[in-house]
């Protein structure tokens, strides 16, 4: 008889099994791209590491911060691959690109205003919260003071005296 597997046992295995899946994809895209198309495969590979370090270092079983720098490294590398792709898809042409300091701020600093992102994001979303709580504070004090001058303080008494 087979041992039996915990949850926990089972929810880890189908964690590996899905970094493994994308493991498998990209290694796939990425020989793909590499036969067919190997200017292109270089430049993009050059320019994607922000995106694998972040997959590397991401904590969060949805990949919060692997989908964020991975968006905005994509859109600073997007020029440099429509410039590849209309020269030609030259070798030549890849090594010039990839020679040029302004590119690689424009790909690397993408991938940093994504990290920016990721980390301001939460104290961003806890003020908007806390902006929320407090109107809803006020708008409640607001009625129950239309409710106390409607009904008088007895209604206000009670409700005191139930806590």
């Amino acid at each position: 008889m087979a041992p039996r597997r915990t949850a926990s046992a089972s929810a880890a295995a189908r964690g590996r099994s899905g970094r493994g899946a994308a493991a498998t994809v990209a290694i796939a895209a990425a020989t793909l791209l590499a036969v067919t198309a190997l200017p292109l495969c270089v430049l993009t590979m050059a320019g994607m590491v922000p995106t694998v370090v972040a997959a590397l270092l991401d904590r969060f079983r949805a990949k919060y911060l692997t989908r964020t720098v991975g968006a905005m490294n994509v859109a600073g590398l997007a020029p440099l691959v429509l410039q590849l792709w209309a020269r030609g898809l030259t070798m030549a042409d890849a090594t010039r690109l990839l020679s040029n300091p302004f590119n690689w701020l424009m790909m690397y600093g993408a991938a940093a205003i994504g990290w920016a992102i990721f980390l301001a994001m939460p104290t961003i979303a806890r003020t908007i919260v806390d902006v929320r709580a407090d109107q809803l504070q006020r708008q409640l004090k607001a009625r129950a003071a239309q409710l106390v001058e409607e009904w008088g303080e007895e209604v206000a008494e009670r409700a005191s005296q139930r806590r």
